[in-house]
This record gives C-alpha cells, structure tokens and sequence, in this order.
C-alpha cells in the first residue's frame, strides 16, 4: 500500500490543556505528543520517527493508505486569543518549508480565532496544492469526553487519505466530523461540540457512518440557495462592507458594526486613517441614508478609498461601495489585510476585493478575470 506523511502542528489552544491549580494551563513540552500515544484510535505503532495511524482507522476511505505522521509542538503554546496576523505568516512559512516532505499538513489551534486563522491561511495559501486541515477541540484530548481525538483522527483522514483528491487540496476546517472551507467558516458556539458552521456553502465533507465527500471538483462546494447574508444560525444577521481608506499603514484594519443611535463623530473617528475598515450593516445591506453617514463614505471614496459589501441600498452604491457578497466576516478582514499587502495599485485592490479570489463569497455576477 502507498504511503502518505502527514505534518501535525501542535501551537497551543484548549485541545492540548491540562488542569492545574489555577485552572487549565498548556501541558509541559513533549507531553501533549506522548498523549496520543495513548489513543489507540491515532497511534498503531512507532515507525522510527513516524507515528502510524491504525489501518482500521483507514479502512472506511477509498483508497488504502498508510498514513504516517510526525508531530511538532510550538515552544510556547499560544491562547489563540493572543493570535496576531505574524502568527499566520509564521504558521504559512512553517508549511511551505515542509511542503516537499509532506503530503498533507493538520494545524491543532485555539477555537475563538480558529475561523480568523483558517481564512487567512486560505489566502496565503490559495495556490498551495496539498490539503491543510485545521482543527481544535472544545476539550482537551487529556479530558474524558473529549471532542479531541475525533477532530485530530478526521483530519489526520483528510490530510493523508485524500491527499490526492484536488478538491481537498486546499485550507480546510474539521471540526464535529464535518470538514469545511477554510474561508467560509464561523464559530457559533462555545460550549457545544458543533462550534462551527459555514453559513453560505455545504460542507467539503461529512464524516458519518460512511465519509461523505460532497466536493468532488477543485470548485468550491456552494450552498443550495446563497443567501445574501449570514447564516440564521448567528444570533444576527450581519453584512460586510470592506473600506480600504488608507494606504500609510496596511496593517491597520478596523471594524465598524453600525447600531441603532450610532454618531456622526464615531463612525468618522474609525473611518479616519485607517489601512482598511470592516463595516457590518444591517439585515442584507441595509444602512442609513443619512446625509452625513453616505457623505462620509463618499469622502473616504474620493480619498481613493475601495468600499466593499453586500450594497442592498442605492445610497451605499452610489458611495462607491462594492458588493461583498456572502462573505463571513472572519473571510472579510483576513481578505482585507491580504490584499492591503499583495497589492499596491489601487486598480488591484479593488479588483481583488470585489473578486471571489478562492471561493470565499458566492459572487452572483460575472466577474473581471481572477488576478494572478
């Protein structure tokens, strides 16, 4: 039987917790790898410096690998509250260093920022043609009832036995024996083992009394119906609008959520100097049409700002907005600082923001030709 190799690496979050006397903290280094030794679900056997996945684990997938796999653990795990944008540069490199040597790579991550890292990864990634499959659990796999094993073995799974499926062969996120795209995901709870969900687009695959593989193409998967916002799953239903308003500093990236009452003084102090703004409006794309709320945006227009998101109203539009689409807010701010250092001109940009660059909004028109 063909062997795959599968990278795993562990940088920190709840599945790899241990308790303690101030509550949890991360297991001591080494540890959290020695664990899985002990589920026999994940480790068969030592093969030098591989662990091998037992065949019965394997046997419910088309074709019968042997799927080996190493893992590394961060020196200091990371509480995935405290992940930064250098975080997902570093966690690229680390793939792209070892991409010749493996044939899938699992990335075991905190849950609160998991769908952040997943979408940025998906863009720093996007022509990246092997499986990277990012998962966490709601406990850790040193915990009775832990939702651990089950995440790392499905996607050890998809990593190594489908490795060669080219619908797989981007960033993915398993979690509760459903694998989606990594850019289409968003945490909607966090005490329950479904912690995720993807609004706008049926899952890549299901992993059920048989494995279900729904993507069958190197398209993404999209939903039945796209609707125009978020999924009734969230407890509201918010819409994107991406600002790119500033060119001095492409890191700073804002979010502004509009509410009932929001100020005049408010919504200019956030649109203000920033590299880019993530404005979520109402239901669909609704926003007021206040004079100085449309005006505003308009001058950040006519500063060579790029406004995106899903433009329901007439005065968003005529602002200057572009169509956003389904896009999941996690996808939107990723896709912004993304773009903000791709591209320079602000032709690109624009292009780039009203573009579905791989698979992260279902655009209902025809777009300009995919930038390279």
């Amino acid at each position: 039987m063909k062997e795959t190799r599968v990278f795993v690496y562990y940088t920190g979050g709840t599945i790899g917790m241990v308790p303690g006397r101030s509550g949890e903290g991360p297991a001591n280094p080494g540890d959290f790898t020695a664990e899985l030794r002990r589920h026999p679900e994940l480790f068969d056997k030592e093969d030098g410096d591989w662990f091998v996945l037992p065949s019965k684990a394997t046997a419910d997938c088309p074709e019968q690998f042997i799927v080996k796999y190493q893992v590394e653990e961060v020196k200091k795990p990371i509480d995935s509250s405290k992940i930064t944008p250098e975080h997902w540069e570093h966690f690229t490199n680390k793939i792209l260093k070892k991409q010749t040597r493996y044939d899938g790579f699992v990335l075991l991550h905190g849950t609160d920022t998991l769908a952040y890292t997943s979408s940025a990864l998906s863009f720093l990634l996007k022509d990246f043609k092997k499986p990277v499959v990012i998962t966490g659990a709601q406990r850790s796999v040193f915990e009775p009832r832990s939702d651990a094993v089950e995440n790392i073995l499905g996607s050890l799974l998809i990593a190594g036995c489908y490795c060669e499926t080219p619908a797989l062969q981007l960033v993915s996120v398993l979690f509760d024996n459903m694998v989606f795209q990594g850019n289409r995901v968003t945490k909607i709870d966090c005490s329950a083992f479904h912690a995720f969900s993807s609004p706008n687009s049926l899952p890549l695959v299901e992993l059920g009394v048989t494995i279900k593989v729904n993507a069958m193409s190197s398209s993404p998967v999209p939903s039945p119906s796209p609707s125009p916002c978020f999924s009734p799953y969230l407890p509201t239903s918010l819409c994107p609008l991406l600002c790119s308003l500033s060119l001095c500093d492409v890191s700073d990236v804002r979010v502004l959520r509009l509410f009932p009452g929001i100020k005049e003084e408010y919504v200019r102090s956030v649109l203000s100097g920033a590299g880019g703004v993530i404005l979520e409006t109402y239901g669909s794309g609704n926003a007021p049409d206040d004079k100085w709320f449309l005006e505003a945006l308009k001058q950040a227009n006519r500063h060579e700002a790029h406004l995106e998101g899903n433009t329901s109203t007439s005065g968003l539009r005529e602002a200057g907005v572009l169509s956003g689409y389904d896009i999941t807010s996690e996808a939107a701010l990723t896709k912004m600082i993304w773009t903000l250092k791709k591209y320079t001109t602000q032709e690109q940009r624009k292009k780039a923001l009203e573009t579905s660059v791989c698979g992260e909004m279902t655009v209902t028109i025809s777009p300009d030709p995919p930038l390279i």
